[in-house]
């Protein structure tokens, strides 16, 4: 019987298990070096010895496959047991084999055997086989009498394996010495040379984009940097104001605004730099009435301030109104003013505000009988103005840097027009999903946003995507990694990549990478959802950015050639510089700043100080990218079985526990997904030491009990009062382990006026009804607790304060 059955497993485990009766053999094995000793091992413990088969031959060994008659072993109980390292019973016995290699089938039996696992296969191998070397056996023998070939590890171009090729053919073929270049060889021998040396180059770069230090595809060194959560910046569009005189609209025509407006600015040897006023605005409004000047010369001012007498000239710093001369402006609440003040003197800079109208209000100066219009905003203004040089205007715009480029393209499949690009569209490695890839023919430029906490700008891509449907256009998201993105998410990302097409072949056009550039990534359907075959996009985006658009003020000047906007604008400007234009950091700078990000935020955790750090920079869901714990501690402990850092936080407010439960859960997943592997981590909320405070002091001559009571009441409430600063109770001021000083406290109320002194402080623990002992020199406090008083009468259980001022004796 052989063990070979399905329900082999199954089986052994029950002879593995605690409560086994019966043993097994599990296999057996000729010793090395002792020609016809076998050694018999059995699966557990259970004793063998002893019980072997009296009624017919307890060990027999039979050829596999050979001849039925089996060779009965012979067994010494005293001499030929014993047992292996774990305990487990082993069995020599010694048979006389012929000098063949053959199987055996070796049995066992005992009442203490289970019948399925009384035998085990063993084989024997003949006496003058030598040792196996494995390395030699899978060598392929060389044809005798030829010599070996010598390669060369070294040879990397084409040169060296054509040297190489002519050493091999010289040593193997010595009747071949023709070596001109028309022989049939040695073309073949330099063709096989030209694909080993592309092969070798091919190694040579995909080996040299492994590395931060060695890449030099843009792709790859982003992808390295992102290991480490360094972004490296692109390159951003420099923005500006824009401000715009037009033309008064035809009697009884509408004149629609345009959606953006395509300026330009003379930037001297850089020639004309590019700018689009209006980009991202959800709509542009322009009206004469809001020109700088009112006639198409520029003569006449539009929006003139208006004197109320000819000595008050000046509109001081800090003011948040004027007076504009005339009626019927058509000003509205957030509309944008430039208040345009040129210098004294020819080289003076002029002084330039723009604030945002919250009210305007027509009036008459009943004097003279002139009409005027008082306009305000909110804030102050941060210089003083001439309104003798003061010029004021209207119609501004926001400018990004960059020409607004459209391009049509679509998904491959039925349905789009042959006109229309089509997208490449490349499988994985498993080639069960594929994902979809656009090369924008321009420069992507992308925008610097400001962000939430104060920190790293936000960069985002000055490109809309939209699938023209039979409902209309619909958007799709931009993400800046698509593994934010779930599988129905109409979302998509820009890749630092560039897809050309590589040829024809069977009239289907092939793409392939190209170098850098700007890819839109659709997702796959795991992560973002796939666009629909045969799907057509219009992508709209601002081809520019760069550290060339930070022209300087007044240098805008003209509307693009081409422009729908020519006939109605009649002269544009830039009062202020435009700023924020930046190139994208080079390879060299990415080479240096990636490795600094892990200096700045660690990505590991190591110690409990790193613990305590990151519970300290987590922020919960709801507040607002603010830290939740207000402190936090972290301390290695043993847990009986292996060593685990606990953080304890102490959160900002008290929420309901449902949602600190949801806020620790995010701690904890946040600590388990940067502590290093084999460490172990708990998180848990601080303990409260609570505690009831009696406090008897008396009041100096001349103050009355009860505004002493409320003054010491003021100093050491926990709750911020009316200047906004916390008494001593609290909650900033006390970490973990901190002990309540008598001395300090004594020392806060004494500080109250009206106090002459404190009679006496009592204290006791909210936990249970106490009594009330004398205050302590020092109340401590544990390490992982922290004292709290919230003197808050609708949860007497918080701590509170009782103060009894007494009357002067």
């Amino acid at each position: 019987m052989t063990n070979a059955a399905v329900h082999v497993p199954e089986r052994r485990l029950r002879l593995l298990g605690r409560d086994a009766m019966f043993n097994g053999v599990d296999f057996a094995e000729a010793r090395h070096g002792h020609r016809g000793h076998i050694d018999v091992h059995f699966i557990n413990r259970v004793r063998v010895k002893g019980d072997l088969a009296r009624d017919r031959p307890p060990v027999t060994l039979a050829s596999e496959g050979g001849t039925p008659e089996a060779i009965v072993l012979p067994v010494d109980e005293d001499a030929d047991w014993s047992t292996d390292t774990s305990g487990r019973p082993v069995l020599r016995v010694v048979a006389d084999l012929p000098d063949v290699e053959a199987r055996y089938v070796l049995t066992v039996r005992s009442v203490k055997l289970d019948p399925y696992f009384s035998s085990a296969i063993i084989t024997v191998r003949g006496r003058d086989d030598g040792p196996v070397d494995c390395g030699r056996s899978a060598m392929i023998a060389l044809p005798s009498g030829e010599p070996p070939v010598a390669i060369d590890y070294l040879s990397k171009d084409f040169t060296s394996f054509c040297q190489a090729l002519s050493n091999f053919s010289a040593a193997r073929y010595p009747g071949w010495v023709e070596r001109s270049e028309a022989d049939f060889g040695v073309m073949l021998m330099e063709a096989l040379s030209a694909l080993a040396d592309e092969l070798s180059y091919l190694q040579d770069r995909v080996a040299a984009e492994a590395t931060l230090d060695t890449a030099t595809q843009r792709l790859s060194l982003v992808r390295h940097a992102r290991l480490v959560d360094y972004e490296p910046a692109p390159a951003t569009a420099a923005t500006t104001v824009v401000q715009f005189d037009v033309a008064p609209a035809a009697p009884g025509r509408q004149q629609p605004p345009p959606n953006v407006i395509q300026c330009q600015a003379t930037a001297g040897q850089a020639g004309a730099v590019d700018f689009a006023a209006g980009w991202g605005l959800p709509g542009m409004t322009l009206n004469w009435k809001w020109n700088r000047y009112a006639d198409q010369a520029g003569s006449v001012p539009q929006l003139a301030p208006y004197l109320w007498d000819p000595g008050m000239i000046w509109l001081r710093q800090g003011a948040t109104s004027m007076w504009i001369n005339g009626h019927g402006h058509g000003f509205f609440p957030g509309q944008e003013l430039l208040i345009d003040t040129a210098g004294a003197a020819g080289g003076d800079p002029a002084v330039r505000e723009i604030v945002r109208l919250t009210e305007a209000e027509e009036q008459r100066d009943t004097v003279l009988d002139r009409p005027v219009t008082l306009i305000h905003w909110a804030d102050e203004l941060g210089s003083a103005h001439d309104l003798t040089r003061t010029e004021v205007a209207g119609n501004l715009l926001t400018a990004v840097q960059g020409v607004v480029t459209q391009e049509l393209f679509a998904i491959p499949g039925d349905g789009p027009a042959a006109s229309v690009p089509l997208a490449t569209v490349r499988a994985d490695h498993s080639g069960s999903a594929a994902h979809c890839l656009y090369t924008l023919t321009g420069s992507l430029a992308w925008q610097s946003f400001p962000a939430p906490d104060g920190g790293r700008p936000l960069m985002r891509p000055a490109l809309t995507v939209y699938e023209l449907t039979s409902d209309g256009p619909v958007e799709w998201q931009w993400a800046p990694r698509l593994l934010d993105a779930d599988s129905t998410a109409q979302a998509l990302t820009v890749l630092p990549e560039r897809y050309s097409p590589a040829g024809l072949a069977d009239d289907l056009s092939f793409s392939d990478y190209d170098g850098d550039g700007a890819t839109i990534r659709f997702g796959d359907g795991t992560f973002g959802r796939p666009p629909a075959p045969g799907a057509t996009f219009r992508a709209c985006y601002l081809a520019g950015g760069g550290d060339a658009g930070n022209v300087a003020a007044g240098t805008i000047a003209a509307v693009a050639p081409g422009d729908p906007a020519n006939s109605m604008v009649w002269r544009c400007t830039n009062p202020f510089a435009a700023v924020g234009g930046t190139a994208q950091e080079t390879h060299a700078q990415i080479r240096d700043r990636a490795p600094q990000q892990t200096k700045a935020g660690l990505l590991s955790l190591t110690g409990p100080a790193d613990y305590q750090a990151a519970a300290l920079s987590f922020a919960a869901a709801g507040t607002s990218g603010s830290a939740w714990a207000r402190q936090a501690i972290a301390c290695d402990r043993w847990t009986g079985s292996w060593r685990s850092t606990l953080t304890i936080v102490d959160p900002m407010v008290d929420e309901p526990w449902g949602t600190q439960l949801e806020a620790m859960a995010g701690l904890a997943e946040l600590l388990e997904v940067r502590r290093l592997t084999g460490a172990d981590t708990a998180v848990a909320v601080a303990r409260y030491r609570r505690l009831d405070l009696r406090i008897t002091c008396r009041a100096q001559s001349g103050h009355h009990p009860g505004d002493v009571e409320a003054a010491v009441l003021a100093r050491l409430d926990p709750r911020p009062g009316s200047d906004g600063i916390t008494g001593f109770f609290g909650r900033d001021r006390w970490e973990f382990g901190q002990p309540l000083e008598a001395s300090a406290l004594i020392a806060a109320i004494q500080s109250c006026p009206g106090v002459a002194g404190v009679t006496r402080v009592d204290y006791r623990g909210t936990w249970r009804p106490a009594p009330w002992h004398p205050l302590r020199a020092t109340v401590a406090i544990a390490s992982r607790e922290i004292l709290r008083i919230d003197n808050d009468r609708n949860r007497p259980g918080h701590g509170l304060l009782f103060i009894t001022a007494e009357m002067p004796r």
